[in-house]
């Protein structure tokens, strides 16, 4: 139940009120040499490794895993030993299960930092904000622009650092993420990355002279909420403006 198809063996379970801990030792064959891939054949020795596991019944689980460290017998190998991963389990330097990385994976992508690392607490889990930030993946970036490309500017640092975004409308998802918002960055991204026929943008004039000068054949659009927002302004500063003409309409529309 705690370890479905996964080599390892059940070897005690240890239980106190807030923490349960679980004994094993790694029992699948073999494994091969991350050097050479060589499959191993000797055994150099053995040692215990803790992983904090997803939570039991409400419970922080930790397993403590016993593992083989081998020997590579190729002799070009530069490998004279190397410690084994337990398929699903385990991997190199992390000190948490792969399904509980997997968690905190999408906690991050759903939460970012602080926000997900208050559910973290909440979950029984130990995880900070760095540690979740840490774990998201830049996405892959295509070879080709989208055809309908999106791009905004965002702060790293509210008032101090920004960035942009650049997203696959028609996809929903996001393409890349550029280190500022000037145009000389914005341009040679567009040039490396040609093919968008249509670019959805916000008002800043640094992305205009980018697409006029990297995508001149491209279509310049505005987006929904830019739209909205410009409509709100004009109708404030319209009603600034003509505030004074609002009573007499007001009274009149009364008599």
């Amino acid at each position: 139940m705690l370890f479905p198809d996964v080599d390892v063996r059940l070897e005690a379970v240890e239980f106190t009120a807030e923490v349960l801990v679980v004994v094993a030792a790694a029992c699948g064959p073999p494994p091969r040499c991350p050097g050479c891939r060589v499959r191993a054949r000797r055994v150099h020795s053995c040692y215990e490794r803790s992983l904090a596991e997803r939570p039991l019944s409400g419970k922080k689980l930790l397993v403590r895993l016993r593992v083989r460290r081998f020997f590579c017998d190729r002799a070009t190998c530069r490998r004279r030993t190397f410690v084994e991963q337990v398929s699903g389990l385990s991997e190199r330097y992390r000190r948490s299960s792969l399904g509980l990385k997997a968690w905190l994976g999408q906690v991050a992508v759903e939460l970012g930092g602080r926000p997900g690392e208050r559910l973290c607490r909440r979950m029984h889990l130990t995880a900070g904000r760095t540690r979740l930030l840490e774990l998201l993946v830049p996405p892959p970036v295509p070879e080709r622009a989208p055809r309908v490309l999106g791009v905004d500017e965002f702060a790293f640092r509210r008032g101090r650092t920004y960035g942009t975004i650049l997203v696959d409308v028609e996809a929903g998802h996001v393409v890349d993420v550029l280190p500022d918002r000037t145009s000389e960055t914005f341009a040679a991204w567009l040039r490396e990355h040609p093919g968008a026929e249509i670019i959805c943008r916000d008002r800043a004039s640094a992305y205009t002279r980018a697409i006029k000068e990297a995508a001149p054949d491209a279509v310049e659009v505005a987006d929904r909420w830019h739209l909205l927002q410009n409509l709100a302004s004009a109708v404030e500063k319209t009603c600034h403006q003509h505030r004074a003409c609002l009573p007499a309409c007001v009274n009149a529309s009364t008599r």
